[in-house]
């Protein structure tokens, strides 16, 4: 009898343990299915319209059929189409960007100064460039011929330009200069692309709004953020304008020409200075007895006034008998 007990326990231990087992599978199928399914199957959002709270927040919620975010934030790329931030940088950010600037005085032979001048702006046009300001003064009788100017040309020839630059004459000094803004380039792609994101979260907010008071508040956000594409595009533009060219001053002049001072002839030399100084300073008399002129003429008039004031009163005593006495 109780073998036969022990034998019924033992089964019913065995089959306990079999139910067990089969719950376990059982559930753990379920808990698969349900991983695998979830995927496929998200919940619809809310009709209320959350706004970021900054132009940087990563809020959660974007446009109906919006492809989900990467990791980093980005938008995977789909065929035909661009990929997100990749399209907002440029790809010339992993290079240096430098602003060339340069100063180069030049002395060319009598009379050349125009045609130096001219072949400059020649080869400021046949390297890409451009001429931003020019000036060419023609000798006188108190400055010799001059010529200043403001080119630039394309930052892959700079060097070539000096060179051939340095070429047109003998070259009295040449200075250049590069500023680095490779940070500042990096920087104004990267709030721009934030602001491209930005952008496109707002028209997906806008597209999902309720009521008007939802559609007015999306929409000045978004003509704020527009406002900020504008401004940063504009700045990368004007900062890749710089990059690309670089800006040189080239002035040029004559060459000095030093005589030696004549020896012979002495006398004549001296008779000319003689003369020179004798009509100097018959100048300098002619120009003073002009300026004392004026003093002059009203001294004598007023001396004229009063003699003929003494005349007049001494007649007038003379006509009264007592008077003189």
């Amino acid at each position: 009898m109780s073998r036969l007990v022990h034998r019924h326990r033992r089964l019913l231990i065995v089959g306990a343990a079999s139910a067990v087992l089969l719950v376990a599978a059982a559930a753990a199928a379920g808990l698969v299915s349900r991983g695998g399914g979830s995927g496929g199957g998200s919940a619809s959002g809310s009709s209320a319209v959350a706004l970021p709270a900054t132009l940087g927040s990563g809020s959660a919620g974007g446009a109906a059929g919006k492809a989900p975010a990467t990791a980093d934030g980005q938008t995977p790329a789909t065929p035909g189409a661009p990929s997100g931030i990749a399209s907002d940088v440029s790809p010339l950010d992993t290079q240096r960007f430098l602003v060339r600037t340069g100063d180069m005085s030049l002395t060319v032979g009598k009379g050349g100064v125009p045609q130096a001048a001219a072949r400059v702006v020649a080869l400021t046009s046949g390297f890409g460039g451009y001429v931003l300001t020019s000036q060419v003064s023609s000798a006188d009788g108190s400055s010799a011929p001059f010529a200043a100017l403001s080119v630039r040309v394309p930052a892959p020839v700079y060097d070539t330009a000096l060179r051939r630059f340095g070429a047109l004459g003998h070259v009295q000094s040449v200075q250049t200069s590069a500023t680095d803004v490779t940070s500042r380039s990096v920087d104004l792609n990267a709030r721009l692309a934030q602001a491209r994101r930005v952008d496109r979260r707002l028209l997906g907010f806008l597209a999902r709004a309720t009521t008007v008071s939802e559609a007015l508040a999306v929409q000045t956000r978004i003509d704020a953020t527009e406002l900020m594409v504008e401004e940063l595009s504009g700045q990368l533009k004007a900062l890749h304008q710089q990059v690309a060219y670089g800006t040189l001053a080239v002035s040029i002049a004559e060459r000095a020409h030093h005589t030696a001072p004549a020896h012979r002839n002495s006398f004549l030399a001296a008779l000319s200075s003689s003369w020179r100084h004798l009509t100097a300073g018959f100048a300098a008399i002619v120009v003073g007895f002009g300026v004392v002129l004026p003093f002059v003429a009203l001294l004598a008039a007023l001396a004229l006034v009063a003699w003929y004031g003494a005349r007049v009163a001494a007649r007038w005593r003379r006509s009264r008998p007592g008077l003189g006495h």
